[in-house]
């Protein structure tokens, strides 16, 4: 195959899914990864796509990349809390709950209080602090790697722990959610972390506000029939 076309194939397949991974380019057209390399390189400096970690992004679709937990705090916080009171509907006293690492979990925890009388698993420490901070006792930090950027706890640690446990319900963060409702992380650790959670819980929750919807991001960790949507307006 000409470096030209190459090159165009290369672009369409990257604009055509929003992001993709080195893995995936390479299976799908084919091309050995040093070549690819190579080609990213050069489409980079064209200013036709953006490299990022491990693929690369289209500057013609929206593509959703890993922001600190200090920025998420503080964005679309009219819509994260709408989120976080459809989700304590959804919990029952005396379950045992599992809440993720993010900004939307983040306001769901602002709202559990004592009364409740449920039993909360997390991978969040901002998250077992607000916990802490309402009363709530019954509160268990996973172990594992913490990840300053996210403020998530996970790796092989909490992989681990996890699967000893059973979860009524899990409220899980996402980054993104695509056209055909599969739901996108921007760490391989934090998605085998929810991938487990999922596994191991009779009911799933996706906290996500609509700026996450109709993008993409690093990997997909779960889909429609897995995984229920809460937004501002399901």
């Amino acid at each position: 195959m000409l470096r030209e076309e190459r090159l165009k194939i290369i672009l369409e397949f990257v604009n055509s899914n929003g992001f993709c991974s080195n893995e995936d380019i390479s299976k799908a057209l084919g091309i050995p990864f040093s070549t690819l390399r190579r080609d990213l390189n050069d489409l980079q400096s064209e200013y036709k796509l953006k490299r990022v970690h491990g693929g690369a992004q289209s500057l013609k679709e929206k593509s959703i990349l890993e922001e600190s937990i200090v920025s998420k705090l503080e964005s679309n916080i009219d819509a994260k809390i709408i989120i976080a009171k459809k989700a304590l509907n959804c919990i029952k006293s005396g379950e045992t709950i599992f809440l993720d690492a993010g900004s939307s979990t983040y306001q769901l925890a602002k709202l559990i209080k004592p009364e409740l009388k449920i039993r909360v698993y997390t991978n969040s420490i901002i998250n077992a602090q607000v916990l802490a901070n309402n009363g709530v006792n019954d509160v268990y930090i996973l172990p594992g790697k913490f990840k300053p950027t996210t403020n998530a706890i996970c790796g092989v640690e909490t992989i681990s722990a996890i699967k000893k446990y059973y979860f009524d319900v899990a409220f899980i963060g996402v980054n993104a959610i695509d056209h055909d409702f599969n739901f996108y992380t921007t760490d391989d650790d934090e998605a085998e972390v929810k991938k487990i959670v999922i596994e191991n819980s009779q009911f799933s929750f996706g906290l996500a506000d609509k700026s996450k919807m109709k993008s993409k991001s690093f990997i997909k960790f779960s889909d429609k029939k897995q995984i229920a949507l809460i937004n501002e307006e399901v």
